[in-house]
C-alpha cells in the first residue's frame, strides 16, 4: 500500500527576508524529502506558512517606524517569492492573519483543551518593564540563558534549545528600553506538560529523531519537563477564546499546533476538496506525519507539540519522523546583518540556476554539525563538481552515442560481459544508499549527493575502461553503451529530489517522458532516440562573488531565529 506523506517545516517569521542559512534548513530539507516520496510513488503534501504572529514582528516593525501586519505582509511574499525561486514546491503557504480557517482552527483547539480540563489557570511572576509598561516574553528581553550561559531572549535558547521562564534569565534587560525588568504576578493560562512525561517518553522511543534531538529529549525528560504558560498577556496574535482570558494571545509556539492543522485544510481546499477533511487525511492509517525544523526549535517540536496532541485527543495521528538540522553559517561564523556578513537567497538565486545553489546547500547541510558557505567551496563544487565531473561524462557519453549510436540507446544484452555486470551492480547498490539517504531514518542530503557524485565518477571511469572497444568491438561496445545509458538515467533519477530542473532535463534528453520516477535500477529503452546536443553545467561566471556580496551588503531584513 503506497503511504500519503505530510511533511511540514517550521514557518518562517516575516521580520526579513532569508539568507542562505534559512534555506539550507527545513525549507531545502522538506521539498527533497517530498519528492523523495514522489519519486518513489507516494503521494504526499509539503505544508508550511507564515509565522506572523510570532513577537519578533511587532518588535522589528517598531524599529523600523512600519505598521507591524504591513511589514510582515511584504516579507511573507517575498519569502514566497524566493521559494518558488529555489524551487520549493510547497502545497500550502497560510498567512494566518488573511485566514479565517487557521484562526477557527486554532480557536477550537484551545475551546477542546479548556473544556476538557486540560488547561489550567495559574498565577505566577512574569517579566515587566515599567519604563515601557510591557510584559516581557520572547523577543522583548534578552539575558543569560541559565542553561548554556550564552546569550538568550525570553522562552527559549537559540544556542542548547532548552526552555526558560523569562525570569529565570540572568541579567535580563528589556530589548525596547535597555533596562533591567521587574517581576510582576501575571494569571495565565497553563498547559501541564510534566503530566505527559510518560507518554512523551513512549513516542520519543518510536519515533524518528535526529540524533541530537534524541538526546535533548532525554535530558528534558531527565531534567523534569516545566509546565508552560499557553496564553499571554500581550496584545500581539490570536485572542485566547477561553473565558477570563479573552484578552491575552495564544502563545505562538502552541498556536503552530491546530497551525499544521490549519495549513493541512488549505491545501486540501487549494486542490477541491473539502477542507473539514483535514482530520481524515490527518488520521488516515495511510498516512505518514514528517516534520522539519531548527534544533534550536527541537523543545517545542520533540515535547510541546506531540504533548499538545495527546492533550487534544489521545487517538490524533503524532508525527513519525521529527527531522533537525543545525546552523549554517558564512566563513565560520553565524550570519549577521548588522555586521554586513551574510548572503541573502534572492542575491544568489538570482545569480546562478537554482538546482546550482541546492546542490550545494545540500551537499554541505548543516545535519548533525554547523557548516559553512565560502566561496572556495561553492566554486570547488559547482566548477570542479557539476561543470567538472558531471558534464564531462555526460558530454563524453552523448558524444559517443551520437558517434557510435547514432544517438540511439542501444539494446543491452541479457548475458552482459563480466565487467558490464560488475558496473551495472555498483550503480545498484550506489542508487541503494541514495535512496536510503531520502528516508526518514537515513535522511541525509548531503550523503545523498556523495552518491550522486560517486555514480558520474564511477561512470566515467567505466566509460575510459571501455574506450578501447569502441572501434574493435562493435557489439561490446553498444553493450557498454547501453549500460552506461542506464547510468545517466539513475542519475537523473536520483538527483531529482535535489536538483529537479536538471534530473528533468537529463531524463528528457534521453528520450524518457514525464517527471523521473523510480521503479527500480534497469536499462533504458532500446531505440530510444537521445539529445545528444543536451547541456546541463557551465562554469560560474566571473566576478559572481562581487556581484552577490555587493547586492547583499545592503540587507532588507533579518528573520527571527
Amino acid at each position: 500500500m503506497r503511504s500519503f506523506a505530510l511533511v511540514t517545516a517550521a514557518p518562517p517569521t516575516p521580520n526579513g527576508d532569508l539568507h542562505l542559512g534559512h534555506l539550507a534548513g527545513p525549507y531545502s530539507g522538506a521539498d527533497i524529502y517530498i519528492r523523495a516520496r514522489r519519486l518513489l510513488g507516494d503521494e504526499g503534501l509539503f505544508l508550511t506558512g507564515s509565522d506572523v504572529h510570532q513577537s519578533y514582528v511587532p518588535t522589528k516593525a517598531r524599529k523600523a517606524g512600519v505598521e507591524p501586519l504591513v511589514m510582515a505582509q511584504d516579507f511573507a511574499d517575498e519569502i514566497a517569492r524566493i521559494f518558488a525561486s529555489a524551487g520549493f514546491a510547497t502545497d500550502s503557504y497560510v498567512r494566518p492573519q488573511h485566514s479565517d480557517l487557521h484562526r477557527r482552527i486554532v480557536q477550537d483547539f484551545f475551546i477542546t483543551l479548556h473544556e476538557q480540563g486540560k488547561l489550567e489557570a495559574r498565577s505566577a511572576a512574569g517579566l515587566y518593564c515599567p519604563t515601557c509598561d510591557r510584559y516581557l516574553f520572547e523577543a522583548h528581553v534578552t539575558g543569560t540563558c541559565p542553561a548554556c550561559g550564552a546569550t538568550s531572549d525570553g522562552n527559549s535558547c537559540e544556542n542548547c534549545a532548552l526552555p526558560n521562564l523569562c525570569t529565570d534569565l540572568v541579567d535580563a534587560a528589556c530589548n525596547g528600553c535597555g533596562k533591567p525588568p521587574q517581576q510582576r504576578e501575571y494569571q495565565q493560562l497553563y498547559f501541564p506538560l510534566s503530566t505527559y512525561t510518560e507518554r512523551l517518553r513512549t513516542f520519543h522511543s518510536t519515533a524518528v529523531l535526529s540524533p541530537q534531538l534524541e538526546v535533548l529529549c532525554a535530558r528534558m525528560i531527565a531534567d523534569g519537563l516545566p509546565d508552560v504558560p499557553v496564553s499571554h498577556p500581550t496584545d500581539w496574535g490570536i485572542e485566547m477564546p477561553v473565558p477570563g482570558f479573552e484578552d491575552q494571545r495564544i502563545y505562538v509556539w502552541a498556536e503552530m499546533v491546530p497551525g499544521y492543522f490549519a495549513e493541512l485544510a488549505e491545501a486540501l481546499q487549494a486542490r477541491g476538496r473539502d477542507p473539514q477533511d483535514w482530520r481524515k487525511v490527518w488520521d488516515d492509517p495511510a498516512t505518514d506525519i514528517t516534520q522539519f525544523f531548527g534544533f534550536d526549535n527541537g523543545y517545542f517540536h520533540a515535547v510541546l507539540f506531540p504533548a499538545l496532541l495527546m492533550a487534544y485527543d489521545p487517538s490524533v495521528r503524532l508525527p513519525s519522523a521529527l527531522l533537525t538540522n543545525e546552523f549554517y553559517q558564512l566563513e565560520d561564523s553565524k550570519f549577521s546583518t548588522s555586521r554586513r556578513h551574510a548572503i541573502w537567497a534572492n542575491d544568489l538565486l538570482a545569480a546562478v540556476p537554482p538546482d546550482t545553489a541546492r546542490y550545494v546547500l545540500a551537499h554541505d547541510r548543516p545535519e548533525t554539525w554547523r557548516t559553512s558557505f565560502t566561496w572556495d567551496r561553492f566554486h570547488e563544487l559547482v566548477d570542479g563538481e557539476l561543470a567538472g565531473t558531471w558534464q564531462h561524462w555526460l558530454t563524453d557519453l552523448f558524444q559517443r552515442l551520437d558517434k557510435h549510436a547514432d544517438g540511439i540507446i542501444p539494446e543491452l544484452p541479457t548475458t552482459p560481459t563480466r565487467s558490464h555486470q560488475h558496473f551495472l551492480h555498483l550503480v545498484e547498490r550506489i542508487a541503494a544508499q541514495c535512496l536510503d539517504a531520502y528516508t526518514a531514518d537515513g535522511f541525509s542530503p548531503r550523503r545523498a549527493t556523495r552518491m550522486l557524485s560517486e555514480l558520474a565518477r564511477t561512470a566515467y571511469d567505466f566509460a575510459m575502461g571501455q574506450a578501447r572497444s569502441l572501434d574493435t568491438e562493435p557489439h561490446t561496445a553498444a553493450a557498454a553503451l547501453a549500460a552506461e545509458a542506464a547510468a545517466a538515467g539513475a542519475l537523473a533519477q536520483l538527483a531529482y529530489p535535489i536538483m529537479p530542473e536538471f534530473a528533468s532535463h537529463l531524463w528528457t534528453a534521453l528520450g524518457c517522458s514525464g517527471n523521473p520516477r523510480w521503479d527500480g535500477f534497469r536499462p533504458l529503452p532500446a531505440g530510444q532516440r537521445v539529445d545528444t546536443q543536451a547541456r546541463f553545467f557551465a562554469p560560474l561566471p566571473d566576478g559572481l562573488e562581487q556581484a552577490v556580496m555587493g547586492a547583499s551588503s545592503t540587507p532588507t531584513g533579518q528573520p527571527a531565529p
